[in-house]
C-alpha cells in the first residue's frame, strides 16, 4: 500500500474552510456529499472519473474519509487538513494505482487552492447575468454514467470526456472519436451514446428565475460549454435559447470555459465591462476564471436547486 502528501498555500484559511463546508465540489467534484460523518457518496469529475466512499470525521479544518475509484479492491484512507495550507494525506491506496490516485489529487488539491484563492472581484450594479447550463438550469436523465459503461466499457466515461475537450471548442468532430473509442471497446453505437449524451432534463424552476431576471430588466445570457451535436439539442430541440437575450456556446465561440478568451468574448460581444456582469456556474474552475477575469461570480451547488440559485443571484445583487 502507498501514501502520499500534497500541500497547497492558503491566503485565508477561516474562508476556505467556510467555503469547502459549503461547497465540498470543490474538492470532492460533482455530486460532492455533505460534509457529514457517515455520510457514503459517489462522485464524478468533470473529466468522467468516478470515485465512491464515505465521510467519517469532520472537525473544525479537518475531514477524514475514505475513497476508491472502482476497480480497487480496498478503498484508501484520506484527511484533508484546511489551515495555513490545504493539506491533503492519503494512506493505504493500492500499489499498482498509486501514481493514478496521485495525480488525480494532485490535480484537485491544487485546482481547489487556485479556487479558494481567488478573490471574488466587486461589482456594480449588474447589467448582465450569465448562466452556466448544466448543473445549474439542467442535468443529464438519471442513469447516463451506467448506461455509457454498458455500452462502452469501464474506461469509456472518461475516454469519452477526453475525446469532447477539443470539441467543445469547435476543433473537432466528436462522431469519429467516439467512432475510435467504441471500435477499440465494446464496439457499441455512437447513434446510442450521442443521444444519451444529449438526453437532457430541464429545471423549470431554475429557467423560471432565469425568466424573472429578464422581466427585472438584466441582460439574460447563456454561457456554456456544449460539443456541436448536444449544443444544436439544446437549441434546436430543447429551445433553450429562448429564455435568454444572448447564448454563447463554446463551440460557436472558439473557447471554452475556464479560458479567459471566453469571458472576454462574451463582455467585448456585449460591450460590458468586467464588473457589469457577474456568473453562476457549478464549476469551481470556470467560477475561479470568471472571478479572474474580473466578473463577480458565484459557485452553484446543483443538490440546491432553483432557491439556491435566487439566494446566489442576491448574494451577487441581482433579484435582491
Amino acid at each position: 500500500m502507498t501514501a502520499f502528501t500534497l500541500t497547497a498555500p492558503l491566503a485565508d484559511p477561516d474562508a476556505a474552510w467556510r467555503e469547502v463546508v459549503a461547497h465540498p465540489e470543490v474538492l470532492w467534484g460533482h455530486s460532492a456529499p455533505d460534509l457529514e460523518p457517515g455520510r457514503d457518496y459517489d462522485t464524478v469529475t468533470q473529466l468522467g472519473i468516478r470515485g465512491s466512499g464515505r465521510i467519517e470525521t469532520v472537525q473544525p479544518g479537518r475531514v477524514e474519509f475514505v475513497w476508491a475509484v472502482h476497480d480497487w479492491p480496498q478503498p484508501g484512507r484520506f484527511v484533508l487538513f484546511v489551515g495555513d495550507h490545504l493539506v491533503f494525506e492519503a494512506h493505504g491506496v493500492p500499489d499498482d494505482h498509486a501514481d493514478a490516485a496521485r495525480a488525480y489529487w494532485e490535480r484537485a488539491v491544487d485546482a481547489a487552492a487556485d479556487y479558494l484563492n481567488q478573490p471574488n472581484p466587486a461589482g456594480t450594479t449588474p447589467r448582465a447575468v450569465l448562466f452556466d447550463a448544466d448543473g445549474v438550469l439542467q442535468w443529464p436523465r438519471e442513469g447516463w454514467l451506467a448506461d455509457f459503461t454498458r455500452i462502452g466499457g469501464p474506461n469509456f466515461v472518461a475516454d469519452a470526456f477526453e475525446a469532447e475537450l477539443d470539441c467543445l471548442t469547435g476543433e473537432a468532430d466528436l462522431r469519429p472519436r467516439l467512432e475510435a473509442l467504441l471500435t477499440a471497446g465494446t464496439g457499441g453505437s455512437v447513434e446510442e451514446i450521442l443521444e444519451i449524451w444529449q438526453d437532457i432534463v430541464i429545471d423549470p424552476d431554475a429557467v423560471a428565475v432565469v425568466d424573472r431576471v429578464r422581466a427585472a430588466g438584466l441582460v439574460t445570457v447563456l454561457a456554456t460549454n456544449q460539443q456541436s451535436y448536444r449544443g444544436s439539442r439544446l437549441r434546436h430541440h430543447y429551445e433553450l435559447d429562448r429564455h435568454f437575450d444572448h447564448a454563447f456556446y463554446s463551440y460557436e465561440v472558439g473557447f471554452a470555459k475556464p479560458s479567459p478568451e471566453y469571458f472576454a468574448h462574451i463582455l467585448a460581444a456585449l460591450d460590458l465591462s468586467a464588473e457589469q456582469a457577474v456568473f453562476v456556474d457549478d464549476g469551481p474552475g470556470n467560477v475561479r476564471a470568471a472571478r479572474a477575469a474580473g466578473v463577480p461570480s458565484a459557485l452553484h451547488r446543483p443538490t440546491d436547486g432553483a432557491a439556491g440559485l435566487v439566494s446566489e443571484l442576491a448574494a451577487l445583487g441581482v433579484l435582491s
